[in-house]
């Protein structure tokens, strides 16, 4: 593990979390002697880059955080929800999709330390980008101890997802609203059929297709079958709603 950071490594780094409304001066003030950039520079370095400094662990930890934040800001703001609903929607914005949005948005692929093998693998970015914004919140949990220096930039995302999830049939469990529509409208149900399994597939990801009527209406990806249906679905409902 490096004992110093590079200079110009750490001027992306306070300017990285300078777009995420966490300016270093106001970081820096919990307590500067200790204040660890070295664990905010190996949150954004990949498994493929180092084999022993790398944030692995760190997305492990950060797995935690980010559910405790959102779990926090669904009981604010959706606290008269079943908890069906509030699990449902939970589900959904702590996704890989979810959150590679969210690293989109901060442009995280620009700072994230990466074999170049794994960087040219565009089926495991979306991961890549997920694992890498969940270690970053655990490296600013780690250095602040305060979940308000996270929920600052994570809560107007939730917001955001949240409400478009709210105006989606079976609060965004694309697989019901898919047999619901399939069910309602044509009596049948869809099929989802297994393309690959993740050890088949060498970005570690599960591959679904979606048919009905012998048509190929969506195909998904995601660390589980379950979450590669979901985003199968969610393509096949939309594509069947724009042809009814």
């Amino acid at each position: 593990m490096p004992s110093t950071i590079d200079p110009r490594r750490l001027k992306e780094l306070v300017r990285l979390l300078d777009q995420m409304g966490l300016e270093q001066v106001k970081l820096e003030r919990i307590n500067p002697s200790e204040f660890d950039w070295l664990l905010i520079d190996q949150a954004l370095v990949h498994p493929s880059f180092s084999g022993t400094y790398n944030n692995d662990q760190l997305e492990f930890v950060g797995d935690s955080v980010l559910r405790l934040s959102v779990s926090l800001f669904l009981k604010e703001h959706y606290g008269d929800r079943k908890v069906g609903d509030l699990a449902a929607l939970r589900s959904h914005l702590v996704s890989d999709k979810t959150l590679a949005e969210i690293a989109s948005f901060y442009d995280l692929q620009k700072y994230v330390v990466v074999s170049n093998a794994a960087r040219n693998d565009l089926q495991a970015l979306r991961s890549l980008l997920a694992d890498a914004l969940e270690a970053l919140m655990a490296a600013i949990y780690i250095n602040t101890q305060d979940l308000a220096f996270i929920r600052k930039w994570l809560d107007p995302h939730m917001q955001r997802f949240a409400e478009s999830l709210l105006a989606i049939p079976a609060l965004g469990n694309y697989k019901v609203a898919l047999q619901e529509l399939t069910q309602g409208r044509w009596k049948r149900l869809p099929e989802y059929r297994n393309v690959s399994t993740a050890q088949d597939n060498p970005s570690n990801l599960f591959s679904v297709e979606v048919w009905f009527d012998d048509r190929l209406w969506g195909q998904g990806q995601g660390k589980s079958i379950k979450a590669a249906q979901q985003e199968a679905a969610a393509i096949a409902l939309q594509e069947m709603q724009s042809e009814i």
